[in-house]
């Protein structure tokens, strides 16, 4: 029998009222420190000094220093490049990916590597010790050419110098996409969570719920920045043995990662009218589900591309828009005339970009929200969609004078996702 929303609106608020201790604590999409930042979509315009860039901050909420691991993956998910960030107990450090995709890297070191203490310089209530692991490592020399021209051609869908293969889209605006995590660690080592002795006994990765941050889209031509909080992920390896975690493709399921999972189920806001003149993008970070290694180009990912199961569109009547498979009738009505059918693939990517009211995302509304489901398809018996992770945001512009920019609303945990609902 297919649920009602509302059926799946109390469900999950019952699942929350039921979840155990364990499950408020780790699996809780909130705003404290965690062991994993996520920055869900980054773009930097490559040819415009005054285009579209991404900035963020990873700022350390204890006062013991600690060693993070920065990985850049494309819009595809393949990790392109990784290096350390050292911290003293309460750092912050500010990038703006401009600057990396220029060659430019973030100067940091710890004691062990800076002894006179001047390139990461601790204050009156900050712990600074060394990491012998370093030495080499940091401080981080900027790119070599061929690591820089690596980075833009990996993340503009053409072929690497260092893979002869491709990694990303290919979109022909030379606009650099894709995504960033953020790890604690407890030593320097060139490997990403895709590789063997990143989790596990022995492992670069730790614990330490102790990260947090922001990042802002900015376009100083077009008068535009906007941002939010990074995704924060807890960590607990005990609680979240063998479960749902948020690195599982790449330990096999088996939970060692420790990380917590985000939910599919999610609803945003949108504005496509007022002030909002130029409308409502919504940013979306999903999990394939797939290890993806360099490709090559002119070919895509046996996995792409990746489609929503489940949107609905409410108008501020809560009327509902459910963009379907035959021709509309009159059973969606508002402000508008109802527009075709969606394509299958318009959130194709791990990490999304996409504009509301447009032919890739139709909606006939000016004013409401959005529900969005993702999962993928077991396509062996029993057959089923399998809910998969996602986060979801939005920003709205103002036509070149101001915007805004904020999370979408998760409705169940990554720990205990809530069914499919299934709108008649």
């Amino acid at each position: 029998m297919g649920w009602t929303l509302r059926c799946a609106v109390v469900l999950v608020l019952l699942s929350f009222t039921a979840a155990s201790p364990m499950r408020a604590t780790v699996c809780a999409l909130d705003e404290r420190p965690g062991a994993t930042l996520l920055l869900p979509y980054f773009e930097v315009d490559l040819d415009h000094a005054d285009g579209r860039t991404t900035l963020f901050s990873v700022n350390n909420a204890s006062a013991t220093a600690i060693l993070a691991n920065v990985v850049l993956w494309t819009d595809l998910g393949v990790p392109s490049f990784t290096f350390p960030l050292y911290l003293t107990g309460y750092d912050v450090q500010t990038f703006n990916l401009r600057d990396l995709f220029n060659g430019a890297m973030l100067k940091t070191a710890s004691a062990a590597q800076d002894p006179l203490d001047t390139v990461s310089p601790k204050g009156i209530y900050s712990q600074d010790v060394g990491f012998n692991s370093c030495a080499g490592f940091l401080p981080q020399p900027d790119l070599t050419p061929i690591l820089r021209d690596h980075l833009r051609a990996a993340h503009t869908g053409q072929s690497s110098p260092v893979w002869s293969a491709c990694g990303g889209q290919s979109r022909s605006d030379h606009v650099a996409r894709g995504y960033v995590t953020v790890d604690t660690v407890s030593r320097c080592a060139v490997l990403t969570p895709a590789d063997a002795g990143y989790f596990g006994a022995g492992g670069v990765a730790t614990s330490q719920n102790v990260l947090w941050g922001d990042f802002f889209y900015v376009d100083p031509a077009k008068n535009y920045a906007d941002g939010d909080n990074l995704i924060r992920l807890k960590a607990d390896p005990a609680a979240l043995a063998g479960k749902r975690t948020f690195y599982g493709r790449y330990v096999n399921g088996s939970g060692t990662d420790g990380r917590q999972s985000l939910p599919p189920d999610w609803a945003a806001r949108f504005i496509a009218a007022g002030s909002f003149s130029e409308g409502t993008d919504l940013i979306v970070w999903r999990d394939s589900g797939q290890v993806v290694h360099p490709f090559p180009c002119g070919i895509k990912p046996p996995w792409y591309p990746l489609i929503v199961t489940e949107y609905v569109g409410f108008d501020e009547q809560e009327h509902p828009f459910i963009p379907p498979t035959i021709p509309l009738s009159d059973r969606y009505p508002g402000p508008k005339a109802a527009p075709p059918p969606p394509p299958m693939d318009q959130l194709p990517a791990e990490a999304n970009r996409l504009q509301f009211g447009t032919e890739r995302q139709p909606i006939p509304y000016e004013f409401g929200w959005l529900y969005l489901y993702f999962a993928t398809f077991k396509p062996t018996p029993p057959f089923a969609y399998l809910p998969t992770q996602a986060w979801v945001g939005v920003t709205m512009k103002a036509g070149g004078r101001f915007s805004v920019g904020f999370g979408g609303t998760p409705l169940s945990t990554g720990c205990a996702p809530a069914e499919q609902p299934q709108f008649p």
